[in-house]
C-alpha cells in the first residue's frame, strides 16, 4: 500500500502544474490536453502487457521496475523545455506507473482471501491518498523549490522500491489450482464469466474517460476562476484566456487546480472505501449501477460552481461518482477469472485506462468549439457516466452479487481434488 501511495504521488505531479508547463514550454491548450492524453494511453497500454507476462511467469518484478521508472521520468519534467520532451517523459513515466498496478493489485487480492473487495478498496484508497498528496504538493513544491527539484523525489522512491521487492517478489498472486478450476467449469459458465469481464472493461473505460475529461475541466475552471479573482469578469473565450494568463497567473491557477484535483481523488478514495466496506456482496450490482448514475449529476454541476469551496465539494462527489465502485469491479473481475488475476486487474485498470486518452482532447475541443462553455463539456460526459451505469444491467446478477466463498465453492465442486481453490 505504501508503494501504491508513492507511485500515484508521482503520477499526480504533472496535472496540477499543467498551466505552468504550458507557459514554460510555449504549448497551446490543445497540446496541454494531449500531454494528459498520452499519459493515460501509455499507462493503459502497458498494463495488459505486464499482466500477461506476470501471469505467465508468476512474477511481480515488473511492478517494482515500474515504480522506479515512474519516479525518474516524472522527476525530470523540470528539465524539459518543449512539448515533445515533456511528452516523452510523460509517456515513460506513466508507463512505469501503469506497470506497477496489475501485479500489485493481484497480490493484494490474493492475500485477502474472502475479503478481496475490502482489500482492493484499501489498496485503491492508498493510491488515491498518494495521488491527492501529489496534487496538493505539486504547486507548492514548484513555487518554493522549482520544478527542477522534483528529481530529488527519486531518493525516497528507491527506498520504497527496495521494500516492495522484499515484501512481494516471493508472494504468489493466484492459487496453484486456479487454472484447473476454471477449465473444469462448463463452457457456458466460462463464456459467461468472460462476457461479464468484457462488460466491466467497457464500463470502466467509459468511467476513466469521464475521469480524464474532468481533469481537463478542472484545469480550465481553475484558470477562469483565477482570472475572475484578479478582476477579469464577463464571458472569457479560450483565445482571450490564453492572452490574459501571465506566468504569475498560471502559477496561481496551479494553486487552485491542485487542491481540486486532490478533491476528486479524495472522493475516489472515500467512496471506494465506504462502498467496499459497507456494500454487501448481494448488493454489488446495484451499487455499480446507482453510483455513476448519481455521480452524473455532480459532473453537470461542477462547471456551474462559482466558489472554491463549492468546486471542492462537488469535485469530491464527481470522483466518487466515476470511481467509487472501481474496487468492486476489480475484485469482481479477479473472482470471475481466478486463473488470470493479474490480467483481470490489468483490464479493469490499465486496459480501460488506455481508452480514456480521448477524454482530455475531446473535452478541450468541446470547450473551444462552444467558445468557452464548460457546462456543455459537463453535459456530454455526464451522459457517458450515466450510460456506464446502465451497462451493468447486461451482467447477470448472480455473477456480481456472489461472495468470494460462494464463487469458489463452485470451482471447488468442479475440481474435487483442488481444495486450495476455495480461497482463490
Amino acid at each position: 500500500m505504501l508503494a501504491h501511495a508513492v507511485v500515484d504521488f508521482f503520477s499526480a505531479l504533472v496535472i496540477p502544474i499543467l498551466s505552468v508547463l504550458e507557459g514554460r514550454a510555449h504549448m497551446s491548450p490543445g497540446e496541454g490536453a494531449m500531454l494528459i492524453a498520452v499519459g493515460s494511453l501509455s499507462s493503459g497500454i502497458i498494463q495488459p502487457i505486464v499482466a500477461i507476462v506476470g501471469d505467465k511467469r508468476d512474477t511481480r518484478v515488473l511492478g517494482t521496475i515500474g515504480l522506479l521508472v515512474a519516479a525518474i521520468a516524472i522527476g525530470l519534467i523540470g528539465y524539459a523545455d518543449s512539448f515533445w520532451k515533456l511528452a516523452l517523459l510523460q509517456i515513460i513515466g506513466t508507463a512505469g506507473v501503469g506497470a506497477f498496478h496489475p501485479p500489485a493489485a493481484a497480490v493484494m487480492g490474493h492475500l485477502a482471501g474472502k475479503h478481496r473487495a475490502v482489500a482492493v478498496s484499501v489498496f485503491f484508497a492508498a493510491g488515491i491518498l498518494g495521488g491527492s498528496l501529489g496534487s496538493i504538493a505539486a504547486p507548492r513544491w514548484a513555487r518554493s523549490l522549482g520544478i527542477e527539484s522534483f528529481i530529488w523525489g527519486v531518493i525516497p522512491a528507491i527506498a520504497v522500491a527496495i521494500v516492495l521487492a522484499w515484501a512481494t517478489h516471493g508472494s504468489a498472486h493466484r492459487h496453484a489450482h486456479a487454472h484447473h478450476a476454471h477449465r473444469s467449469l462448463p463452457r457456458k459458465e466460462q463464456a459467461a464469466r468472460w462476457n461479464a469481464v468484457w462488460v466491466l472493461y467497457a464500463v470502466n473505460a467509459m468511467r476513466f474517460t469521464v475521469n480524464m475529461a474532468m481533469v481537463q475541466v478542472l484545469v480550465r475552471w481553475s484558470e477562469l476562476y483565477t482570472l475572475a479573482q484578479n478582476g477579469v469578469t464577463g464571458h472569457i473565450t479560450p483565445a482571450m484566456k490564453a492572452s490574459l494568463l501571465t506566468p504569475e497567473l498560471r502559477l496561481a491557477s496551479s494553486g487552485v487546480n491542485g487542491p481540486l484535483q486532490a478533491a476528486m481523488g479524495l472522493g475516489m478514495g472515500i467512496f471506494g472505501l465506504l462502498i467496499g466496506w459497507l456494500v454487501p456482496h448481494n448488493r454489488a450490482r446495484f451499487a455499480m449501477i446507482a453510483t455513476p448514475c448519481l455521480g452524473a449529476l455532480a459532473v453537470i454541476a461542477l462547471p456551474l460552481t462559482g466558489t472554491m469551496w463549492a468546486a471542492f465539494l462537488v469535485s469530491v462527489l464527481v470522483g466518487g461518482g466515476y470511481a467509487g465502485t472501481m474496487p468492486l469491479s476489480i475484485a469482481a473481475a479477479q473472482r470471475l477469472l481466478p486463473h488470470r488475476t493479474t490480467l483481470a486487474s490489468g483490464l479493469m485498470m490499465g486496459g480501460a485506462w488506455s481508452l480514456a486518452f480521448v477524454g482530455p482532447p475531446v473535452a478541450q475541443w468541446i470547450f473551444e468549439w462552444t467558445r468557452g462553455s464548460l457546462f456543455t463539456v459537463g453535459v456530454v460526459f455526464s451522459l457517458m457516466l450515466l450510460v456506464s451505469g446502465l451497462l451493468i444491467l447486461l451482467i447477470p446478477r448472480r455473477l456480481l452479487d456472489q461472495g468470494e466463498a460462494v464463487m469458489h465453492a463452485k470451482d471447488a465442486i468442479a475440481v474435487p481434488d483442488a481444495a486450495g481453490v476455495a480461497a482463490e
